[in-house]
């Protein structure tokens, strides 16, 4: 018996059951084909989808080294010879071997410890931001955020404009991440959106900015950000600014920094403290000693550290009389720390370290050696 002639006996044996039996029988036969389909069907997607990793782990050496001699190479390559090259290893150009290309620069330009001038000619060569383009302009939010990032990697300034068009979208994460990409991106008034950020920033928002903010400083091109000290009604971001013109050393924003010394905000007022050290405002040591006593713990703090980077060695009496009326061991143990290094004709260190006992006469010791990096 043929098995086209066993299952049409099987179709007339299922005939003669009762009716709820041959829709229980039907149900499961469609249940076994669907299952047996969508189990050769991911098969065959995992089999292609296999064959392009295994394909793409053969090819991408082949590229690597292609992308090398063209940046570190002494052979200078045109747009076309990079297109040529490249075909010549991964075929017709497409999406997705635009993609692996962008993957291998990207690799190349942020691990490699060399460093090269010539990246711009691949991005142009293989046709980046035209791909880029489409990507921000047909793909899901997700993608948007990923495509937005890899325009940051790249530095393509000349997407900004497309970047401003997400830079108020609805979606609060891909209008946050286009904001960041135009701050990096923007030759024209890339701060623009500093006084638009509301709410708290969060560890991650502060990363983001201060990396931005980094290269613009290394390119020379960090705008003044007194501006936004001054001018700032969120705390949070004033508070950041602050932190970054002390971290760059902006020395033209310290009168605006040490207004904000009287401002209402603790953490604002702690930030300015802290940064006048930093930019090493000498000329506001005396109205720092003069508000230590009236001022919380956080701030009385930032002043002994500011004071500390100051090192003018005009403050000895003062850090003598803070040490000895601090209620805190976090106080003492800054101000014993700042007195170690202190430059000045009389040895505060070893003054203080005398007259101590007990606990206090460890924090001392700790200081001596070299545990003091790890305090």
């Amino acid at each position: 018996m043929g098995i086209l002639d066993f299952l049409i006996e099987i179709y007339y044996e299922i005939g003669t059951y009762a009716p709820i039996i041959q829709v229980a029988v039907a149900s499961i036969i469609f249940s076994v084909i669907i299952t047996i389909s969508m189990f050769i069907y991911l098969s065959v997607i995992r089999y292609k989808h296999q064959k392009n990793i295994n394909k793409k782990n053969q090819i991408r050496p082949q590229i690597e080294k292609l992308f090398k001699d063209i940046l570190f190479g002494d052979t200078i390559y045109h747009e076309d010879e990079i297109y040529t090259e490249y075909t010549k290893i991964v075929g017709k150009l497409s999406a997705r071997k635009i993609k692996l290309a962008i993957d291998v620069l990207l690799e190349l330009k942020f691990n490699s410890p060399e460093k090269s001038r010539r990246y711009q000619s691949i991005v142009d060569a293989l046709r980046f931001e035209t791909y880029l383009e489409k990507k921000l302009d047909f793909s899901r939010g997700s993608t948007k955020m990923k495509t937005l990032q890899k325009l940051q990697q790249l530095d393509l300034k000349s997407l900004d404009s497309k970047v401003l068009n997400y830079a108020y979208s609805k979606n609060k994460e891909l209008r946050r991440e286009a904001r960041y990409s135009h701050l990096q991106l923007s030759e024209n008034d890339p701060y623009r959106f500093l006084d638009e950020i509301k709410g708290d920033l969060t560890y991650w928002d502060e990363i983001n900015l201060l990396k931005f903010l980094k290269i613009h400083n290394e390119k020379n091109e960090l705008s003044n950000l007194g501006k936004w000290i001054n001018y700032s009604d969120n705390n949070s971001l004033t508070v950041f600014l602050i932190k970054a013109a002390g971290l760059f050393e902006q020395f033209d924003t310290k009168e605006v920094v040490y207004k904000k010394t009287k401002s209402n905000v603790t953490s604002i007022r702690t930030e300015a403290y802290r940064s006048l050290g930093k930019l090493k405002a000498a000329e506001y040591e005396s109205k720092l000693i003069e508000r230590f006593f009236s001022e919380k713990e956080e701030c009385q703090l930032a002043i002994v550290r500011s004071i500390g980077l100051m090192n003018t060695g005009n403050a000895v009496s003062f850090l003598k009389k803070a040490y000895l009326e601090a209620k805190t061991i976090a106080l003492k143990k800054e101000i014993a720390l700042v007195s170690f290094t202190y430059k000045s004709n009389y040895n505060l260190f070893e003054d203080l370290k005398a007259t101590q006992d007990g606990f206090d006469r460890t924090i001392f010791n700790h200081i001596e050696t070299q545990l003091i990096k790890f305090k």
